[in-house]
């Protein structure tokens, strides 16, 4: 499957080096291809937040002041990465589809129904204008 076609999953929970009251990261963010590469994690953070993020641990990213950001962080790393959409998933739904899950396509089918899913109309447009630009 191409990465167009997949949904791109984003799990996020609380960034706790954060100086911000509502300080957020985002634990990974992966599609059908895999992992995102940290590097382009790195470069969509920078280009909307304007500084370079904290060093946490590896695979993650932050600090975001709040959901608000993560969703535009979500949305514009789903234009980039050409998904159909983005599903925002808090680390606690996480936690918890997993113990539930058996099988790891049942696991990536239900954090993508569970998350807040952002759409990305960009997705799929195959029209001549499209072809020459991208």
């Amino acid at each position: 499957m191409s990465a167009e076609k997949s949904v791109l999953t984003v799990i996020f929970g609380p960034h706790n080096r954060s100086r911000l009251g509502d300080g957020k990261r985002v634990m990974a963010a992966f599609n059908e291809m895999g992992l995102i590469e940290e590097t382009t994690l790195e470069e969509e953070f920078l280009e909307l937040v304007g500084h370079e993020p904290d060093v946490v641990d590896e695979g993650t990213i932050g600090p975001f002041n709040g959901l608000e950001q993560i969703q535009k962080f979500s949305f514009n790393l789903c234009q980039k990465l050409g998904n159909k959409g983005a599903s925002l998933v808090p680390m606690d739904d996480y936690n918890e589809l997993l113990v539930a899950s058996f099988k790891i396509e049942d696991f990536k089918q239900k954090l993508e129904e569970k998350g807040s899913f952002i759409d990305n109309p960009e997705a799929g447009k195959t029209g001549l204008f499209n072809k020459i630009f991208n």
